[in-house]
């Protein structure tokens, strides 16, 4: 039988907030879960991400959605995209990110 299943990041799962203001949001539906972003300008994943872990760089894959301002992707090896408002974005594990500019940068990641 068709269904259809409605969740809003008004109203999230979870949320991990970081000490700049910075904030992501969960929202599951079954097994899938979709995060937002909201990063601050000066937010950097060596900064507010790196000290709850071991990892010397990102673990996770990420599948994303840029929605608003500019954010910088440098791999483990060294290549390096910058990601702006309106790009899809698919990143191995194994990078480190920074937000670009004066504007938060938010992301829908899945």
């Amino acid at each position: 039988m068709p269904s259809i299943d409605r969740r809003s990041f008004n109203e999230p799962d979870e949320v991990y907030p970081t000490d700049d203001g910075s904030r992501t949001e969960l929202i599951s539906i079954g097994d899938n879960m979709v995060m937002r972003s909201v990063m601050k300008p000066g937010w950097s994943w060596e900064q507010y991400i790196k000290p709850m872990g071991d990892d010397p760089s990102c673990p996770m894959e990420h599948r994303e959605v840029i929605l608003s301002g500019r954010i910088r992707y440098l791999m483990d090896d060294g290549t390096e995209v910058i990601g702006q408002a309106g790009d899809y974005l698919e990143i191995s594990p194994g990078h480190l990110a920074w937000v670009l500019g004066d504007e938060p940068c938010v992301t829908i990641d899945w």
